[in-house]
């Protein structure tokens, strides 16, 4: 279908279509004030990224209802949704419990949401809830782990079906080939790699622009389309709750983009 859709500068995204858990307690970090965050949104999804602890990489989905917040989040290693519910408490604390498969509160997240970005994400744009610093604290236990996130990006949606801007009705189908064309990318599978991209479709070979018209002639320009450091962009990115708009799933910063079916309808690796 020759679709090339154009990777959005994540600043401009985010501040464009975004208006703003955790990191330290605050006694840590006493130069950071107090923003306000209130939201009303229900049907809106609010994706954040960030670690917990020096080593869990994780990304949050949250919607606002006024003080009330529901949610989900995942680790990167394993990709699979843990409930979240909470609320805010004056403009400025999120409180969030997180639920297991039996309904049971295993752990809470406890943080607030700075005026300044600690890490300078933001630059120095004076925030509301793009960033989210505080700590995780596994109930019945001693473990605690602070927590940074920051807003990755905003779409509309719900969380049973967050893919309908892209006219998906089955998330599962877009989660189930997106980690489908990411393995194969990072194992080096390219006959599934070529299996999972709706042709025709135009790529960067040699500073130009190429349509690639088959699953053969894909094969045939392979390494000049998945360069090492395209590959690497691909495999650096997270094939899960992804952003979404009206022209596709996007995954990472715009690296590939799949459609309503999880098949590839753009590369960009120009």
């Amino acid at each position: 279908m020759g679709l090339s859709i154009n990777c959005w500068a994540p600043s401009v995204m985010r501040r464009k279509y975004l208006p703003g858990i955790f990191a330290l307690f605050l006694a840590l970090i006493p130069t950071i004030a107090d923003a306000v965050c209130g939201k009303s949104e229900p049907n809106w999804l609010w994706n954040y990224d960030g670690t917990i602890g020096s080593k869990y990489r994780v990304r949050m989905t949250l919607v606002f209802r006024g003080v009330d917040v529901s949610g989900v989040y995942f680790y990167a290693s394993q990709l699979k949704d843990i409930q979240l519910s909470g609320r805010i408490i004056n403009g400025t604390d999120i409180v969030l419990d997180e639920i297991d498969v039996t309904g049971k509160v295993v752990a809470r997240f406890e943080g607030n949401f700075p005026e300044h970005d600690p890490r300078g994400r933001f630059g120095g744009s004076k925030l509301e809830c793009e960033t989210i610093i505080g700590s995780w604290h596994k109930l019945g236990t001693s473990e605690t782990l602070p927590v940074y996130l920051s807003m990755e990006s905003g779409t509309g949606g719900t969380l049973t079906n967050r893919y309908s801007p892209a006219g998906a009705s089955d998330d599962s189908i877009i989660h189930r080939n997106a980690l489908l064309f990411w393995n194969a990318i990072k194992s080096g599978d390219k006959r599934t790699v070529a299996s999972l991209v709706i042709y025709p479709i135009k790529v960067g070979i040699s500073g130009g622009t190429k349509q690639i018209n088959g699953p053969k002639e894909l094969l045939a320009n392979y390494d000049a389309i998945f360069s090492p450091r395209y590959r690497e962009a691909i495999a650096n990115a997270l094939p899960y709750n992804m952003f979404v708009r009206d022209q596709g799933v996007m995954l990472g910063n715009g690296q590939v983009w799949f459609g309503p079916d999880g098949k590839v309808i753009a590369l960009n690796n120009f």
